[in-house]
């Protein structure tokens, strides 16, 4: 669908059901995102738009293979992530590796779209976990079908940065790894999850750590925990080495044979 097609199918549900207002506040911006408002995603947004988790799309924040992530505002102004998950992508059939054996899964469609529609849900069910830990992630608001509402995460009055780009000095660093490890530790105790992809590029900082892109988070009991759980520990301690944490590595290695022996010891009773 042509640029010009998805914004004229905008304005004219807008104008014929929101009296004028528009969904996208300046449509030039979103040009190069145009794939991911398809007549279908358009509805979906929409119908979150009914339900009063959104009012409008304000400009984009990122785009990835998976999805892309717009800020939006509220009716009360307040503002909030809204992640469209591409229907398009090509590594869809990945997913099911991270649904399938995760418990709280037991019957999946496996249509293209169903399972994206699943790995929406999933994110959103492993935000509101991690979230309900007290863990620092965005709050999740709503979803629907293949759209998620989660709180915004700004810093400095911009988007929230990856903490890859940052320039801090060593004492923010340790700061950071500590934190790092009281997630990885506490969402594996305290919420039986794994976060599953955790790199530099999932973490964001808005005065300290925030944790994103939580779809491919497993349960503790998924048969791939155990290995998932060091592949986290050992991609993130990696970065952490570079930035100076020259114990990263045994860090790592320490708090990885504790958890998985607390699970060997669970698994025993």
């Amino acid at each position: 669908m042509a640029g010009k097609d998805v914004y004229d199918l905008i304005e004219k549900k807008y104008d014929r059901r929101w009296k004028r207002e528009e969904l996208i506040v300046d449509a030039d911006r979103f040009k190069t995102y145009d794939e991911v408002f398809d007549r279908q995603n358009l509805d979906h947004i929409y119908k979150l738009m009914t339900r009063g988790e959104v009012k409008r799309l304000m400009c984009p924040v990122s785009t990835g293979k998976e999805a892309n992530v717009y800020e939006a505002v509220t009716g009360e102004g307040e503002k909030r992530a809204v992640k469209i998950f591409r229907t398009s992508t090509s590594t869809f059939r990945s997913f099911l590796r991270y649904i399938e054996g995760d418990r709280r899964f037991k019957s999946i469609d496996r249509s293209h779209r169903g399972i994206i529609n699943t790995w929406t849900r999933k994110e959103y069910m492993n935000l509101k976990a991690l979230s309900g830990c007290g863990l620092r992630v965005p709050l999740p608001r709503a979803y629907h079908r293949n759209v998620l509402v989660m709180d915004y995460i700004g810093y400095e009055g911009k988007p929230a940065p990856q903490i890859r780009v940052l320039d801090a000095e060593r004492a923010e660093w340790e700061e950071m790894w500590a934190e790092v490890l009281d997630f990885i530790e506490r969402a594996y105790l305290d919420c039986d999850l794994v976060h599953a992809d955790l790199s530099e590029y999932n973490i964001l900082y808005d005065g300290r750590p925030v944790f994103i892109d939580v779809g491919q988070t497993i349960h503790r009991e998924h048969p791939m925990a155990g290995e998932l759980l060091q592949r986290d520990l050992g991609i993130i301690s990696s970065f952490f080495e570079k930035r100076g944490m020259g114990d990263a590595k045994a860090d790592a290695r320490s708090l990885g044979s504790e958890l998985l022996a607390i699970s060997e010891d669970d698994g025993e009773d």
